[in-house]
């Protein structure tokens, strides 16, 4: 028989009903229902996960985890949507059953209780700075040259040979991303300067791709997204960079319990 465990998606302050808040028909990861699990002020929403009863490939593994976020964020949405502002908890937390959780939520349910009364009506805005197209290939260029270089050097006198042709390769490259590091830099701190009047708080987050870009999450009331959005969008950005503005999204990169290590993927309860 394969083992039953529990997701956690996000909690929610408690209604005044006896049966919790969710939808009806709301479904999680692999489409199972969600329920609520009620403690003291906090109401929890959960669901069973089956895990696979046979080993999946790599392909798979990486599909199901990108079907699991996607679903797991969709449910936090939802959560957004009904008014109050959950607190979305960490991909991937799993419980043993429903007591499991309850303890872990019970351990920690005041920390939690004050997170989710500073949260109410904030949600969060994200902005994703990048080089355009243009920028990109023009900042290649100089590398794309320097990996064809056959002048002399003049110094040795002697064409370049393969190894000092890779070397000047990727001090041009070097250079390239530095600067366009620093261009990304400085319209983001345009953009946060012209926005600042929403933000409460701001975090920034670590890049995680190959290519340069900059994002900001910041923490605002719920009803200034639209001017927000507009704010942000007035500021110009050139022709060589771009600017993405998300949300509003549930406050995932300001919900770290006290004492706990900042993190921007949601509150965890699991460790």
């Amino acid at each position: 028989m394969t083992a039953m465990s529990v997701h956690l998606y996000c909690m929610l302050p408690r209604g005044s009903g006896d049966s919790g808040s969710v939808p009806d028909g709301l479904s999680g990861i692999d489409g199972a229902p969600i329920r609520a699990l009620l403690v003291n002020g906090v109401e929890a929403w959960i669901s069973n996960v089956t895990p696979p009863r046979a080993m999946p490939t790599e392909g798979a593994k990486g599909q199901q985890l990108i079907s699991g976020v996607k679903a797991h964020d969709a449910v936090v949405e939802t959560a957004l949507d009904m008014g109050a502002t959950p607190v979305p908890a960490r991909f991937g937390q799993r419980f043993n059953d429903d007591d499991a959780c309850r303890v872990a939520l019970e351990q920690r349910v005041e920390p939690v209780s004050r997170v989710l009364t500073a949260l109410q009506g904030l949600i969060e805005m994200t902005l994703l700075v990048t080089p355009s197209t243009r920028r990109m290939l023009r900042d290649l260029e100089p590398a794309f040259a320097g990996a064809g270089v056959s002048e002399p050097d003049e110094f040795e006198h002697e064409p370049l040979g393969p190894g000092r042709t890779y070397l000047e390769f990727l001090r041009a490259k070097g250079a390239a991303v530095s600067e366009m590091r620093g261009a990304l830099s400085r319209l983001a701190e345009r953009i946060t300067t012209a926005v600042g009047v929403f933000v409460r708080r701001s975090a920034e987050h670590e890049t995680v791709t190959r290519m340069p870009m900059l994002t900001l999450s910041h923490l605002i009331e719920r009803g200034a997204a639209d001017a927000y959005r507009a704010t942000a969008a007035a500021v110009p950005t050139g022709q060589e960079l771009r600017v993405l503005v998300i949300g509003p999204r549930a406050p995932y990169s300001f919900c770290a319990l006290p004492n706990t290590a900042t993190g921007s993927h949601g509150m965890n309860l699991a460790d």
